[in-house]
């Protein structure tokens, strides 16, 4: 077992396990999602390229509900990665 789960780490509780698989289900479907809709399109790359680009200036400018010091770039950059995960990787779903 981790280290991690030794020392107490909240990711050990039934409702952070079920929150991060949900997490990554969800992950799946909406990958899956820009597949199937990148493959109708005439450019499924493009198509991929543009829906990345609206999603991470979306996720850099969205107004935020106040947050404690230090927290809004660290949010940003989480969104950023998962729109990363998303998008670029919805090329690839057929071959996971």
């Amino acid at each position: 077992m981790p280290a991690a789960y030794e020392k107490g780490d909240p990711l050990r509780t039934d409702h952070h396990v079920d929150q991060m698989g949900a997490d990554l289900a969800i992950q799946f479907m909406l990958m899956t999602l820009f597949r199937v809709m990148s493959e109708m399109a005439e450019d499924p790359t493009g198509f991929r390229s543009d829906v990345h680009l609206a999603l991470v200036d979306l996720a850099a400018t969205y107004k935020l509900p106040p947050l404690p010091e230090g927290a809004e770039p660290k949010i940003r950059a989480a969104a950023k990665r998962i729109i990363d995960g998303v998008i670029l990787n919805s090329g690839d779903v057929a071959s996971h």
